[in-house]
């Protein structure tokens, strides 16, 4: 199943002058870097989930991955501040199965859970992990899972954003590390990890992490 959206599709179909849309970057590198952290995600949500579970994408308002994920489950929503872009896309591509929920997290309210959360590239940019924790602890079914993709902030990460003439945003408060610690330390357990992009091997840019949650 094809998990990238071309770059001129993309262009007409949202802002690159974002920061989360580097998928429009005009090297090609930078592109394939982003797009391999959503087709390693994938990969684990088939892995350990199933089309008939209830799936959140987390903080997905740029809508680069609503199309993979509709054409796998039956039920998907993306809860984000803005949504504009993921309604480009559902419209172009005709898409019926996409709740989008345009609002804070902290005034979210539902009935029911979700079996599946997951949040690309999204917690770092929370400087209390406290708020993304206590929502994932109220909208998540117990055994459920949450897959997480964060940048790593290490040296390799620094000179990736030299070689793509990127600055480090200032709400990227913490490292993949940090965070993947935290959420052991708050009921998720660990199921499996690993460091993308891999050309020949893998390289520490990004981490890719899957958990299930253990409600107390």
């Amino acid at each position: 199943m094809e998990v990238r959206i071309d770059r001129d599709t993309l262009l007409e179909l949202t802002d690159a002058t974002k920061e989360r849309n580097i998928y429009t970057h005009p090297l090609f590198l930078a592109r394939d870097i982003f797009w391999q952290r959503l087709e390693y995600a994938f990969k684990y949500l088939k892995k350990y989930t199933k089309p008939t579970d209830k799936i959140l994408d987390f903080g997905g308002g740029s809508g680069v991955f609503c199309k993979t994920l509709a054409s796998y489950y039956d039920d998907v929503s993306i809860i984000d501040l803005d949504v504009d872009e993921a309604k480009n896309i559902i419209s172009h591509y005709d898409i019926n199965n996409v709740t989008l929920i345009n609002e804070d997290i902290n005034k979210y309210k539902m009935d029911g859970k979700y079996d599946v959360i997951i949040a690309t590239d999204v917690l770092e940019h929370f400087y209390d992990l406290e708020a993304p924790i206590n929502f994932f602890n109220k909208f998540l079914k117990k055994d459920g899972i949450l897959l997480v993709t964060l940048p790593t902030e290490n040296w390799v990460y620094e000179l990736g954003r030299k070689i793509v003439n990127k600055q480090k945003p200032e709400d990227h408060y913490h490292s993949s590390n940090h965070v993947i610690n935290f959420l052991k330390k708050s009921n998720f357990k660990e199921i499996e990890k690993r460091f993308i992009p891999k050309y020949i091997v893998p390289i520490p840019l990004f981490e890719v992490a899957i958990f299930t949650f253990e409600e107390l």
